[in-house]
């Protein structure tokens, strides 16, 4: 019976294994984080450039976003349709002849279809973009200093953000910081790392650092 178990451990693995490096994946020039500029907490922002500096093998850097947004893009009185989002803040910073990732942060709430919120939504068919809400990961919790409320929101889009760059890389997995969370308890729960087989593709590719490199002024952070 031992051997049994043994044996389809690491047949999984290897399938795991397997699976992984057959897909094609593909590293950006750099990743841009759009801050849009009716987000006001924005202390975030800073950790979360170097948190993903930390362990991504590309570029990583931080702009301002002016894109307006109008009654049209609403799905809900109060919700943003993500889907009407993406095509605008594309045409508005799309670099021609470059392979940018890039992604916009705003204060203001998601939907998907079929879905009664989302925290974010990556294009998997069409341009490297993705939308992103911090209304939903900023903690309300009484007794919060700044700095940690900061530590919490950056750490909770560094998990977001890092899964979404893999999958704009190529890569479809459902372990580890690729699972899909359907509420903040389990977007918490959840490592913030990549499954063995994962990592090693995405490394393979010049996605991720083969080291985690540096240190951020972050505190939050249980598992990196």
């Amino acid at each position: 019976m031992f051997r049994r178990v043994v044996l389809l451990v690491c047949a999984t693995t290897a399938f795991s294994t397997a699976r992984a490096g057959a897909q094609t994946l593909s590293a950006p020039d750099e990743v841009v984080i759009y801050v849009h500029k009716d987000l006001k907490d924005t202390d975030f922002v800073e950790g979360l450039v170097c948190e993903l500096s930390r362990v991504l093998a590309i570029p990583v850097r931080s702009d301002t976003s002016e894109l307006p947004l109008f009654r049209g893009y609403l799905a809900t009185q109060t919700q943003l349709d993500v889907d009407k989002v993406k095509g605008p803040f594309d045409q508005a910073t799309v670099e021609p002849g470059s392979r940018v990732f890039r992604y916009l942060i705003l204060p203001y709430d998601l939907k998907s279809t079929g879905l009664n919120y989302v925290f974010s939504s990556t294009s998997l068919d069409g341009p490297p973009v993705a939308i992103m809400s911090t209304i939903r990961l900023i903690p309300r919790e009484s007794g919060l200093s700044r700095k940690r409320v900061s530590d919490i929101t950056g750490d909770r889009v560094y998990k977001l953000m890092l899964k979404s760059v893999a999958l704009l890389a190529g890569l479809r997995g459902e372990g580890c910081i690729m699972k899909f969370p359907r509420n903040l308890p389990e977007l918490d729960e959840k490592p913030a790392e990549f499954c063995p087989a994962d990592r090693a593709a995405l490394v393979a590719a010049h996605v991720l650092k083969d080291k985690p490199f540096g240190a951020c002024n972050t505190v939050a952070m249980a598992i990196r």
